[in-house]
């Protein structure tokens, strides 16, 4: 994975400067991910002797690695991330990005639960993107233990355009436990419609059935 010698698919990362080449298998690919075999064989491109795909701009390298290492190594997720940060960590150029691979142990649990957080978060819309459900569901599930009260509205936003039904459901339980303190705050008001509704109707259901128990009572 990711070496030039006889790779017949180079992924580019437009957006990186200078441009990032991510190299890989058609065969390995295409048996083990029925998105990439459809796209070799619908596309004339593929043809060629190195199929060259343009990812969008808000994939990274390093979750590229992770999906692709994923499919190499017969869907272990655990394998995959490490082989992607090593493999992240070789394509790292500069001394700075060198020193921060290094540093990585050294850091505080904020920062790393931050970067892994990042990580995941790619990992998850490339999982929908190329759509590997096993996958998905996974990331949903490891995004859920990352779970804050800072970081819950950019999460269950994330999930919501993801289409991660589990993470929403996470998500959106969080949200009604701390509906009292989000009204009126910036990011509440600028949430997606949508997800307050689905906010809402939870919390109109539980004032209902609490006023139903104090009626009886």
């Amino acid at each position: 994975l990711n070496c030039p010698d006889l790779a017949d698919v180079v992924f580019i990362l437009g957006h990186e400067t200078p441009v990032e080449k991510i190299y890989a298998h058609r065969l390995v690919l295409a048996a083990s991910c029925e998105h990439f075999r459809a796209t070799f064989s619908n596309y004339a491109e593929a043809a060629e002797a190195k199929c060259k795909l343009e990812l969008p701009s808000w994939v990274s390298a390093r979750p590229m690695l992770w999906m692709l290492a994923y499919l190499y190594q017969g869907y272990d997720v655990a394998r995959a991330q490490r082989i992607a940060f090593n493999l992240n960590k070789q394509d790292s150029s500069n001394i700075a990005s060198r020193r921060t691979s290094l540093s990585w142990k050294r850091r505080g649990r904020q920062d790393i639960d931050s970067e892994i957080g990042e990580d995941l978060c790619c990992l998850l819309r490339l999982s929908e993107y190329f759509q590997l459900d096993h996958l998905k569901q996974w990331a949903e599930s490891e995004l859920g233990k990352l779970l804050t009260p800072e970081n819950l509205i950019p999460l269950s936003t994330h999930a919501y355009f993801c289409n991660a039904s589990q993470l929403l459901r996470v998500s959106i339980y969080h949200l009604r436990r701390q509906y009292g303190e989000l009204v009126g705050v910036d990011e509440w008001e600028e949430l997606e419609p949508a997800i307050k509704e689905l906010v809402l109707a939870g919390v109109d259901s539980e004032s209902n059935s609490a006023s139903h128990i104090s009626q009886t009572c």
